[in-house]
């Protein structure tokens, strides 16, 4: 399944957690999967390229083993592609930060601990849809 999936798109350590994890979990419980390596392919891609989180692909994953589903499809279908537009993640940032006033001293006095708080937070505001990457560097700014 592996060397079929790197095939399609070449990225052996996304395909390689996927086929470890998820595809081994799933082939115990089913005797087969209801899609091929073409679609695992299509799942990485999305991964690689930063339209969806490893988080969200899990959640697709689930759905395409459930019901075959292509990944493209399960994406568009459910709103699930990762917001990387600092427009739309401003203002997430700008909340949690107006709502966190004692954590924010905290940060600016030195505890940089607190970082991955703020990071956190705008993460689960955005229901893990928010590019974490983007996050980090948008709340560094928003934290000078």
């Amino acid at each position: 399944f592996y060397e079929a999936t790197l095939l399609h798109v070449k990225s052996p350590t996304s395909i390689a957690n996927i086929v470890a994890n998820d595809v081994a979990r799933e082939l115990k419980r089913e005797t087969a999967l209801p899609f091929g390596a073409k679609e695992v392919a299509e799942l990485v891609a999305m991964m690689d390229e930063g339209v969806i989180s490893s988080k969200i692909a899990k959640q697709v994953f689930e759905t395409m083993a459930q019901t075959g589903e292509n990944p493209t499809h399960i994406v568009e279908t459910q709103g699930l592609k990762q917001i990387s537009d600092p427009a739309l993640l401003k203002p997430l940032i700008d909340e949690v930060i107006a709502k966190n006033p004692e954590n924010v001293a905290k940060y600016k006095a030195g505890n940089t601990n607190l970082f991955g708080f703020f990071v956190g937070q705008v993460l689960k505001n955005s229901g893990g849809k928010a590019n974490p990457s983007v996050v980090n560097t948008l709340v560094g700014e928003a934290l000078k």
